[in-house]
């Protein structure tokens, strides 16, 4: 789901990173609070707002009503103007393009970056990120500077990008884009422009069983269910998450699923993840599961595999010897449809 500027806006002040002073305007007369000259942007969600004239610039309170009751009666690429965003106008020392998004490909986040962002960016250089190993300060800057960034700018750049990735993360984004990132002559840094997409978080479907499922991947997780039927389960409900979602979104997510009343056991399921950072994402199910009150006494069988897989498995291994949950650990050697009957054999043994 693509996010209005606006909405990217709010999500890059929320990580540090700096934006032009703006204020959402959705209705003629509304007046802006802070001196010209500005730009006045309508709130769509089609690109190329400047060549369909969704874009202008106005040195005056005065001018700048009249472009914005303009922008309030236009379509810009079919899609009418319900808001516009007044922000004010940089003057740019230089323009530069940083992004974080996801490689078909190779199945992992890049980052991509260019010293010439603004309208015209065409071509930008691409860099693979280790999700083992994260993208540290110094990978940053290497990467920067073999992208032709100016030596002086690099550090100031660097550390909006690690801000950028770090939303990229926590907000569990498909597109995470500043362009541009303009350069002031007060050698300033600021966002003048976002693009977020926000991957399809899926609701927790109530199926009024007795297994609560969390699976991961959108295709495995239907065949999931297929197997936990076959094997004699009932499922509670059907949900999943995929990508590489934060820690903060599976404790949400953890805590929905194991709210649901009358479980007799919970099958967190997934195939080998390529990019998912395995630890992160269980870690996020241990925040959840330690909020269940009363504590949950019925099996959780746990069947993962990935990147940092191990080491979630003697962090579980760990938790339930310490706190006394029901932990049943696999990984790639067990099948999804074993561990489907391993759940279904725990929850029912005493079942008449």
């Amino acid at each position: 789901m693509k996010l209005y500027e606006f909405e990217g806006q709010n999500l890059f002040k929320k990580y540090g990173i700096p934006v032009p002073e703006s204020v959402l305007i959705s209705k003629t007369g509304q007046k802006i609070n802070f001196d010209p000259p500005y730009m006045l942007k309508a709130q769509v969600l089609s690109g190329d707002r400047k060549k369909a004239g969704g874009i202008m610039s106005a040195n005056s309170q005065s001018s700048a009503q009249k472009a914005i009751a303009a922008l309030l009666k236009k379509e810009v690429n079919f899609e009418p103007v319900k808001k516009v965003l007044a922000a004010k106008k940089l003057n740019p020392l230089a323009e530069y393009y940083l992004s974080f998004s996801y490689d078909t490909g190779s199945q992992g986040p890049v980052f991509a970056v260019s010293p010439k962002g603004g309208s015209g960016i065409a071509n930008a250089d691409v860099f693979p990120i280790d999700i083992i190993f994260g993208l540290r300060p110094f990978v940053v800057r290497e990467y920067l500077a073999k992208a032709g960034f100016i030596s002086d700018d690099i550090t100031k750049v660097a550390d909006i990008a690690q801000k950028l990735w770090q939303l990229f993360l926590d907000e569990n984004l498909v597109l995470s884009e500043i362009n541009p990132l303009i350069k002031t002559k007060k050698k300033e840094f600021i966002a003048a422009d976002s693009k977020i997409i926000t991957k399809t978080r899926r609701r927790v479907e109530h199926l009024g069983g007795d297994i609560a499922i969390l699976a991961s991947g959108g295709g495995a997780s239907v065949l999931s269910i297929d197997a936990l039927i076959e094997a004699g389960g009932d499922p509670a409900n059907y949900t999943e998450y995929s990508g590489n979602p934060s820690a903060e979104l599976v404790m949400e997510l953890t805590k929905e699923v194991l709210g649901q009343k009358n479980l007799k056991g919970c099958w967190v399921v997934g195939g080998t993840a390529n990019f998912t950072d395995i630890f992160e994402t269980l870690s996020g199910f241990v925040r959840g599961l330690r909020q269940i009150k009363p504590k949950p006494a019925y099996p959780i069988v746990i069947r993962r595999d990935g990147p940092r897989q191990k080491e979630a498995a003697e962090m579980l291994r760990a938790v339930a010897k310490k706190e006394g949950y029901n932990f049943h650990v696999f990984g790639s050697e067990t099948s999804i449809a074993s561990s489907a009957r391993t759940i279904v054999d725990l929850s029912y043994k005493n079942k008449k």
